[in-house]
Formats: C-alpha cells, sequence, structure tokens
C-alpha cells in the first residue's frame, strides 16, 4: 500500500517538474546563471527549513510529547511530498497525522501542531509580506495602505489570542463533529515560539530569494525587503489557491508581477525567475523527502 501511494506522489510530483522544465526551456535565453550565488539560496532555504521543523517540534514538546529533530524533519519533509498531490491541505494533515503515529507522536496533536502552525505562517506570511513591501503597497492603494496596517494588527492580535480561543473553537469542532479532540490545552509559549520561528523563516525565505536572482539574472535590484515581500505574498496567495497543488500557477502569476511592479525585473525577467524558483524550491522539497523515504524502506526491510 505504502509503495502504491509513493509511487501516486511521485507520478504527479514528476509531472509537475516535466511541466516546469518545459516552461524553462522555453526562457532559457533570460538566464546568466551564478551559481555560487544559487548554492547560498539553497543553504539559505535548508535553513530555513530547520527553524520550522524545529517550531513544529517545539510545539509538539509543549503539548507533552516527546520527539527528536531527526524524527520531526522525517515526518516534516515526508509529509511535504502529498503538497503537489490535489486535496494537498487535507492529505497533508492525514500525512502528518500517520508519520507521527508510527514514531509514538500522538496524531491529533501532530496535526494539531501543524494545523497552528500553518495558520501562524500564513498570517505572519500576510504581516511581513505588507510591512515589507509597504512602500509598493501604499502606492498601489493610492494611499490607502493604512487598511492593511490595521488588518495586520487585527491577524496579530487573534494569534496573540489564539491559546484563549482554542477551547473554544475545539468545542464548537466537538459539537459540529460528534467527536472529542483529543489536544490538551494550547501552551502560550507554543504560539509565542510558533510566530518567532516563522518570522525568522519569512526573512530567510526572503534573503534567499534575492541570493536566487542574482543567480539566475546576474543582478538584483532592490533590498532584502522587496524580496522579502515578493515572496510571502505569492507563497501566501498561491497557497489560498487550495484546488491547485502547491498554488502552481497562481504563486508564478502573483511572483512576477510583484517582480514587475516593484521594479525587481521586467516582465521576461520576472517570469524567467517564476518558474525557475518553483523548479528550484521543488527540488529542495522533494530531494530530502525521498532521502528520507528511501531510509524508512531500508530500515523496515533490514528489520523484516
Amino acid at each position: 500500500m505504502q509503495i502504491a501511494v509513493t509511487a501516486i506522489i511521485l507520478w504527479f510530483v514528476g509531472l509537475r517538474l516535466v511541466d516546469l522544465w518545459k516552461r524553462f526551456q522555453g526562457t532559457a535565453t533570460e538566464v546568466h546563471p551564478r551559481w555560487e550565488w544559487i548554492a547560498v539560496s539553497c543553504a539559505v532555504v535548508l535553513l530555513a527549513y530547520v527553524v520550522l521543523i524545529e517550531t513544529w517540534r517545539r510545539m509538539v514538546v509543549q503539548w507533552g510529547e516527546r520527539v527528536g529533530f531527526a524524527d520531526a524533519a522525517a515526518i516534516w519533509f515526508t509529509s511535504a511530498l502529498v503538497r503537489y498531490v490535489p486535496g494537498n491541505v487535507v492529505v497533508q494533515l492525514g500525512a502528518f497525522a500517520e508519520l507521527a503515529r508510527r514514531r509514538n507522536v500522538s496524531p491529533a496533536t501532530a496535526a494539531g501542531a501543524a494545523v497552528i502552525n500553518t495558520v501562524v505562517n500564513l498570517a505572519t506570511g500576510f504581516v511581513v509580506a505588507f510591512l515589507a513591501g509597504w512602500s509598493a503597497m501604499n502606492r498601489l492603494s493610492y494611499g490607502n495602505a493604512a487598511l492593511g496596517l490595521i488588518a495586520a494588527a487585527v491577524l496579530i492580535a487573534g494569534l496573540l489570542a489564539l491559546p484563549s480561543l482554542m477551547p473554544r473553537v475545539l468545542g464548537l469542532l466537538r459539537r459540529l463533529s460528534g467527536r472529542t479532540l483529543a489536544i490538551g490545552a494550547l501552551p502560550r509559549t507554543a504560539v509565542y515560539q510558533s510566530l518567532a520561528g516563522n518570522l525568522i523563516a519569512w526573512a530567510l525565505y526572503g534573503l534567499a530569494f534575492q541570493a536566487f536572482v542574482l543567480g539566475v539574472l546576474g543582478q538584483a535590484r532592490g533590498t532584502p525587503p522587496d524580496y522579502i515581500a515578493v515572496w510571502a505574498s505569492s507563497y501566501v496567495i498561491g497557497y489560498l489557491a487550495l484546488a491547485l497543488p502547491a498554488g502552481i500557477g497562481i504563486r508564478e502569476i502573483t511572483q512576477t508581477d510583484a517582480l514587475t511592479i516593484l521594479g525587481l525585473a521586467t516582465v521576461g525577467q520576472g517570469a524567467v525567475v517564476a518558474i525557475t524558483a518553483r523548479l528550484w524550491m521543488t527540488l529542495l522539497e522533494i530531494v530530502p523527502a525521498l532521502v528520507y523515504l528511501l531510509r524508512g524502506t531500508r530500515a523496515r526491510h533490514h528489520a523484516s
């Protein structure tokens, strides 16, 4: 069964990679690679992964569970594979729960921490994108960017109030579903750790993106906050396109528009960056996941 599921996931991932490669070949004339900067961008993305994995792990520990970093990384990377399958949000939560169960971690706690971390990730992404790209937002909204600032403040306040709101949310879910969710009280420390971890990760992603643009185009106009804003906004919008695996298409369009609006690239250059960035991030997600899958398969083979 596991082999069949893995084969299906790899099939979807393979189709995405082939499509991205074809699109990349059609725009390759815009590329002037500087491989040292692409290597730097890969290292910074992996550092962001470490921060996000440790953030999730610490949240699980705050709920009274025990999980080491190696197991947390295996759960995080392997479950990320299903993001490329339609219906990815629900399927990924199921994968999180099942992979956690195999490592003697409460599935409800693992999935609950993943849900809250995702909510915090999207909310902080919106806030970071708005604050980092403030000047562009204010220009595009004809001086009405203060409304977005109010929305950002409301989001942050809601996140800080999450520990107090969670019992009511769980009670509502229990009444609607008729089931009791085996999740204890949400520690405030877990939310603060999630906020800090996700803010650090967004900053690292933006810096990695700037290094990647420099590596692809041979130049990177603008400042680090510009690239943080572009990456965060395109990622959040792509993630909210639930019907599309990993937000494919929507993220690239948003990224191209944002790079053009901020004057960081021409339309052609923006398209090249968006397409190659998708290929870059896909490889950085699936290669570690496949390594963990192969290690797990070998371990079960030796055990049997």
